[in-house]
């Protein structure tokens, strides 16, 4: 019988590499038919857009390739540039190949008795690519290999074989051999992937790991053996470095954008809400679904994340209520559960959820900086004026020499403050996010921790 996690898993906690139930819930993106093809290929997508979930279900649904994965992360050593860091690079690629075949390919039931230059391979693979000894380093992970397994490894490594790879064997016939090992033991090919870039920025780590794929991405000799593909889930922002690289300008990888339509992010929370309320159910049955509809397609964006993370607390209230929202239930949830603000000071902008909201005036910013910059606080109108037009971080004493008769700048105040709601509030009528507390000043509601 299958354990539902709370709907708090389902909604917001999403890490897909621990999510087990993934399979259960997953909608297929519209470009994972390319994702699946037998050709290397680059997936671009936005942070929470479900590139490690696409990830995950094409390794599920494709058994009979050996899928390992590559994490690429900075080199510590002094990095090489040009044929050096792609040897460097590849070094990795490989390491990521061996470890997995240790220990996800099964290996001794796979292979049991090898041919003579699979073995010989296999053992030059373990001996070159693992970070030292391979005898140690199996025994120093005690419990990831059983008994007979650690058998079939030690007898293997104990062989006297004939060196079938050599200094002269080029790359791509190393990678031959190693598509070799895959094949003999019962595998269709080889798809090497590569996942988990965001939490590199763009310093100095950011730069080597844009270096090593593009030293890859640049090498066609690993992208022309039949066979091996390389399936790439990468951050948008490295657009600009791999659409560059010779392997995508001579068409060995194909670039796809990871894209949701609107309907496909509605399936996506009703399979959620499936699984969580253990029945079948749509958005119409939970609530009226043209207006939640509605307010996610303003400010849910295109990406999974925000869609479902807004959807988590009408699943609570649904089970609270025990039935459907009404219209107007559902138009009182939805004032009650606003999208939240954050700033983009770079451009001056406020962002509702995925809805950007430009604001022109230095001045009109600046009292919204204010504000989220000391949440919970109720800043009256001088501290507002006195920080965002005559740039102090405190009100003056009257009679100092900065300091300036309420009636002079009131009316602007207000004419700002009007200008604010106008633009980023839903209802500017009723404001949700820029709020009044009469006699005191404003509040910033609602703002993203």
């Amino acid at each position: 019988m299958k354990t539902v996690p709370p709907s708090e898993v389902l909604f917001k906690t999403l890490k897909a590499e621990n999510e087990t139930w993934l399979g259960d819930v997953f909608v297929p993106p519209p470009v994972f038919e390319r994702l699946a093809s037998d050709h290397s290929v680059i997936l671009y997508g936005e942070p929470g857009s479900g590139k490690t979930a696409a990830r995950l279900e094409l390794m599920k649904r494709s058994p009979n390739v050996f899928t390992p994965l590559w994490k690429p992360e900075p080199i510590m050593e002094t990095p090489a540039t040009g044929t050096a860091l792609a040897a460097q690079s590849m070094g990795r690629v490989l390491r990521a190949c061996v470890e997995a075949l240790i220990w996800e390919a099964g290996l001794p039931k796979r292979l049991n008795e090898p041919p003579g230059f699979i073995a010989s391979a296999l053992q030059w693979f373990l001996k070159t690519c693992l970070p030292y000894d391979p005898l140690a380093y199996l025994q120093n992970q005690p419990g990831r290999l059983d008994g007979d397994e650690m058998k079939w490894y030690e007898k293997l490594l104990a062989e006297n074989q004939p060196s079938v790879i050599t200094e002269q064997t080029g790359l791509k016939d190393r990678m031959q051999l190693l598509l070799s090992i895959v094949r003999h033991a019962k595998y269709d090919g080889l798809w090497v992937m590569a996942d988990e870039l965001e939490r590199w920025d763009a310093l100095r780590a950011g730069e080597q790991v844009e270096a090593q794929l593009d030293a890859i991405l640049s090498t066609l000799v690993l992208l022309d053996v039949p066979g091996i593909a390389f399936k790439l889930f990468l951050p948008s922002s490295l657009r600009k470095v791999v659409g560059k690289t010779s392997g995508v300008s001579r068409r060995r990888a194909a670039e796809v954008d990871l894209e949701w339509t609107a309907g496909d992010l509605k399936t996506m929370l009703e399979r959620r809400a499936s699984y969580a309320l253990s029945s079948s159910v749509t958005l119409r049955s939970l609530c009226d679904e043209n207006l939640f509809d509605g307010w996610l397609r303003e400010y849910g964006g295109s990406a999974p994340r925000d869609w479902l993370r807004f959807t988590a607390p009408l699943i609570a209230e649904f089970q609270k209520q025990g039935k459907r929202l009404s219209a107007d239930q559902t138009r009182a949830f939805i004032l009650r559960h606003p999208a939240p603000l954050r700033l983009g000071r770079d451009r001056r902008e406020v962002w509702l959820g995925k809805k950007c909201i430009p604001i022109g005036s230095a001045y009109e910013f600046r009292i919204l900086d204010y504000l989220a910059s000391h949440p919970g606080k109720i800043g009256s109108l001088e501290e507002l004026y006195y920080y965002a037009q005559a740039e102090l971080e405190s009100v003056p004493d009257s009679g100092e020499p900065k300091w300036v008769p309420r009636k002079t700048w009131r009316a602007a105040m207000d004419t700002m403050i009007w200008r604010l709601r106008q633009k980023m509030e839903p209802n500017p009528g009723e404001p949700l996010y820029l709020v009044t507390h009469h006699g005191k000043g404003l509040e910033l509601l609602h703002v993203e921790a």
